[in-house]
């Protein structure tokens, strides 16, 4: 089972890292450019408004869909039927929110079309999402895995030939619907494969049970929908409060799409430490704080990395990525997510720790008060400020509530960065941007871009930011939790 597990956690990592940054930094940005900042802004505020509710699709469902049936195979059908009529009431409410929403802010009549593609792929999405659960209940880890990088790896082929082949025709909705192509091609196929394990895929009305899932699954979904709102909602707001919000929120498209790239590394490795903290909190290992002050100094560390590399190259990064699409403002708003996503670090450390040792009244809280700073902070700083008040608000957001994580852990589990890490810190960072500014080079833009990559990988291992000894300790403790 180990070696299975593990050769389907390698094939796992080197899929996602292979096609979904291709697919995002690639495919993303060529229909970007080839739109312009203002309909891919209209197209960024729409989907933003469909991932704000996504978890009523949801509600924790496939979590413990994937825990139910991993203990007991046999309840695999019973389970299957009932959730699935639960999934449809789910899909009707979701539904219905995102189009009150959509009337509540004046979404344009001719956009509604492209509301509704949106949202159908949002419940493919959530459905292949669920069959995926049943494969990693059954264990079969590399099914799950090839399903999970399918649709993207079809957008990839699609999309890709179209760039390169025919720019003229691309539309934003032709983007959509090729993504709703893609999205049901990949729900057939894992349909068809769970097909030998499932008897009927018929909905049965069961409301007892139905209300015990929605209990246990609760306070996970609150946490998820309130962790939405503070890091989607900022879009919408700015669409309608911006004097020019399709425009703006493509400018702010153009950083985020950086920023949840990098999210997508940290989240990698966040789902590597969960059942890991989870296991030592359990047996109170000593170890734990070890484990944090390792981990700590490589996610953390490396928010400070790219943060430096972005301070001195922000302008030639955005400028290689989007070509003339990119303003100075849109160099400032880069900045300032960056900033969000070296504070939003704290939170793959601590963040996780909190949810592996059960604290959710803690983590509800703290993301409520994420909610309530990010909709004041936004109303305040975007009317006279666009896209870079939405980025400075996320900064600030995200700053407080890794601030709130980081006290809940040190007063709820004794567990904080010790005096020997905050020195690491405080050096790495130091060097780094001391030495940048104090020895100047007259290189090409190119070159001091690599150059800085080099400083930051060169002092990296100067002050133990990344530690291979500790790494190995890490995956062995990740292997005796299985």
């Amino acid at each position: 089972m180990q070696k299975r597990f593990f050769s389907s956690l390698a094939l796992s990592l080197f899929l996602n890292l292979l096609i979904k940054p291709f697919s995002v930094l690639v495919i993303d940005v060529g229909v970007q450019r080839v739109l312009g900042n203002e309909i891919y802004g209209q197209y960024f505020v729409l989907l933003s408004l469909t991932l704000v509710f996504n978890i009523f699709l949801d509600l924790g469902i496939n979590n413990f869909t994937t825990r139910f049936i991993a203990q007991d195979e046999s309840h695999l059908n019973q389970h299957v039927s009932r959730v699935l009529y639960l999934r449809g009431l789910l899909f009707l409410v979701y539904a219905v929110l995102v189009f009150v929403s959509a009337w509540l802010i004046r979404l344009a009549t001719e956009q509604y079309i492209l509301l509704i593609l949106l949202v159908l792929n949002q419940f493919l999405i959530q459905s292949v999402a669920f069959i995926r659960s049943l494969f990693s209940g059954l264990h079969l880890f590399k099914t799950d895995t090839l399903i999970s990088v399918l649709d993207r790896a079809l957008l990839i082929l699609i999309m890709g030939s179209a760039l390169l082949f025919s720019v003229s025709s691309i539309t934003i909705y032709n983007f959509v619907l090729a993504q709703s192509i893609c999205y049901l091609i990949t729900f057939s196929l894992a349909l068809w494969l769970i097909r030998k394990q499932l008897k009927s895929i018929l909905p049965v009305f069961d409301l007892s049970y139905i209300m015990d899932i929605l209990k246990r699954s609760a306070p996970y979904a609150l946490l998820v929908l309130l962790m939405m709102l503070y890091n989607r909602s900022d879009v919408v707001i700015l669409k309608q409060i911006s004097s020019d919000g399709n425009y703006q929120a493509g400018i702010y498209a153009q950083g985020y799409r950086l920023l949840d790239a990098f999210y997508m590394l940290g989240m990698i490795f966040a789902g590597l430490l969960f059942p890991v903290f989870s296991r030592m909190i359990h047996q109170h290992s000593k170890d734990l704080m070890a484990l944090v002050q390792v981990t700590g100094k490589l996610l953390i560390g490396g928010a400070i990395g790219i943060l430096f590399i972005v301070n001195y190259n922000g302008s030639y990064i955005l400028h290689l990525i989007y070509g003339d699409k990119v303003d100075n403002e849109s160099i400032t708003v880069f900045f300032y997510l960056m900033l969000a996503f070296a504070a939003m670090s704290f939170n793959f450390i601590f963040g996780t720790l909190l949810t592996a040792g059960g604290f959710l009244k803690s983590l509800n809280f703290s993301a409520l008060l994420g909610v309530i700073i990010s909709v004041f902070s936004n109303i305040y700083l975007i009317p006279t400020m666009g896209a870079l008040g939405c980025a400075i608000s996320a900064f600030i957001t995200q700053a407080f509530v890794s601030l709130v994580l980081v006290i809940i852990s040190a007063r709820s589990l004794q567990v904080y960065f010790n005096i020997r890490s905050i020195i690491s810190f405080v050096l790495y960072a130091g060097s780094i941007f001391t030495i940048k500014q104090f020895v100047p080079l007259s290189i090409s833009a190119g070159s001091s871009l690599w150059l800085d990559i080099t400083l930051v990988l060169v002092f990296s291992f100067v002050f133990s930011i990344i530690d291979f000894n500790s790494l190995r300790k890490i995956w062995k403790l990740k292997e005796d939790t299985q």
